[in-house]
């Protein structure tokens, strides 16, 4: 028994840290599935309490049309780069597996810094604890509060275009 426990954990430790894992808790490098959803080894993460524009929807930069989502996306890329990332989920998996999370890289927290951007924005039905960020990110007019945008809220646009979306 005792050297199946040493061969066990040999394998765990080789698999690297793109594998390193609890049950509620995933860690290594990331990479973006959508402008608020990462991937962290095999596990889709939503991050919790942030909402970004969705692939579809159609924003408006000083009347002409605005890839709002590219924009988000690129931000949420921007922010993986700077290093390992790990996410302390919440709740179950949905039907397509993905689970939410609070993530962080070197300490800061992922949801926080794409809020900062402009491009997330706190989604209150989860936490208020990104509103203050938003309201910095306004006043800075940065991403979606740039002057001459005009970007639906993402909950507000997912409920007039129904498709599966969060």
């Amino acid at each position: 028994m005792r050297r199946s426990m040493v061969i066990a954990l040999a394998a765990l430790l080789a698999a690297g840290p793109a594998l390193a894992q609890s049950a509620d808790t995933v860690t290594g490098p990331a990479r973006t599935i959508d402008a608020d959803i990462i991937m962290v080894g095999q596990q889709r993460v939503i991050l919790w309490g942030v909402d970004a524009p969705e692939r579809d929807q159609l924003c408006f930069l000083n009347e002409q049309k605005w890839a709002c989502w590219d924009g988000a996306k690129q931000e949420l890329d921007l922010i993986l780069s700077r290093g390992e990332v790990t996410c302390a989920l919440t709740g179950v998996a949905d039907p397509f597996g993905r689970r939410h999370g609070t993530c962080t890289i070197n300490g800061e927290d992922v949801g926080e810094a794409l809020v900062r951007t402009g491009f997330g924005r706190a989604y209150v039905e989860q936490t208020d604890a990104y509103l203050a960020t938003e309201e910095e990110a306004k006043a800075a007019q940065v991403g979606v509060w740039q002057e001459g945008a005009k970007v639906d809220d993402p909950w507000i646009w997912r409920k007039r275009n129904p498709g599966g979306f969060r």
